[in-house]
């Protein structure tokens, strides 16, 4: 390939480079705009620890956790870590924190509801579902 060619191809490539750099560009500034929308909790609202219902504190901020060193094009997720305040100006995050189910309080309510819930006796299957296909059956006993 004559250089004159290969130097039009490197300008088209460097062209089209620049463009994916602001399309990923673009594509941060929007994630980083809608956080809120993706969160789970909002800022100003307490957050729950929803394994043992213990409130951990109050959300200050939002953030998405992405190492600046790793490729912007597999940034793809809205997975919304937040910092709160556990007592005045000390903070935590929940990044931090591998395995840990956070929540609002209408989350807990939730959460304890489902816990809570009133689970039916083995005996009372037959009423939800009618009678087994064993017990229909067999004759009535005497």
């Amino acid at each position: 390939m004559n250089e004159e060619r290969k130097a039009v191809l490197l300008r088209e490539l460097g062209d089209l480079n620049k463009e994916v750099n602001t399309v990923l560009a673009k594509r941060k500034a929007w994630m980083d705009a809608n956080m809120a929308l993706f969160a789970k909790v909002q800022i100003g609202e307490p957050i729950f620890d929803l394994d043992i219902g213990r409130k951990l504190g109050v959300v200050s901020r939002h953030y998405r956790y992405w190492d600046a060193q790793r490729n912007p094009l597999y940034d793809t997720g809205m997975d919304i870590a937040c910092e709160y305040e556990t007592s005045p100006m000390i903070f935590d995050n929940t990044s931090r924190q591998s395995g840990l189910r956070y929540g609002s309080a209408a989350d807990l309510e939730a959460d304890l509801a489902w816990k809570n819930r009133k689970r039916l006796k083995p005996a009372d299957w037959d009423a939800v579902f009618g009678p087994s296909d064993e017990r229909a059956a067999s004759p009535p006993e005497p």
